[in-house]
């Protein structure tokens, strides 16, 4: 297994659930984009991408985030992961539980993998 794509996944997911954008911020490449779990729009760039995680995180509280499974294919210098999720949030006072799937591709610059690109779709979408 890659031990730097694991790190990579690790420091993403506790950034975006625990409000540490800075975490978020240092695996995302400059043109990185966001499918939205509508799966029709998509959010470009870093800066716009960071923004939809830090409205995620004033607007919600993780409770409980955990990949179930995930796999990791690498080919050279790209690499895209599958993850099954499972997550629970308040928000406006009402309590969420879903499971769902994100799908990353990542490319490796300068000796470091960065996010290109992210579709997170919840299991109702999957039905």
């Amino acid at each position: 297994m890659n031990k730097s794509i694991e790190h990579l996944i690790e420091a993403f997911n506790t950034g975006w659930t625990q409000g540490e954008f800075n975490a978020v911020e240092s695996v995302l490449h400059e043109n990185v984009v966001f499918i939205a779990p509508d799966l029709a729009t998509e959010i470009v760039g870093k800066k716009a991408c960071l923004e939809t995680i830090k409205a995620y995180s004033s607007n919600a509280n993780t409770l409980l985030f955990e990949v179930e499974k995930q796999k990791i294919n690498v080919w050279h210098q790209t690499a895209n992961i599958s993850m099954n999720y499972y997550i629970e949030y308040l928000m406006n006072g009402k309590k969420y539980r879903e499971k769902g799937k994100e799908f990353w591709t990542l490319i490796k610059e300068n000796n470091d993998w960065k996010i290109v690109w992210r579709a997170m779709v919840s299991s109702e979408n999957l039905k």
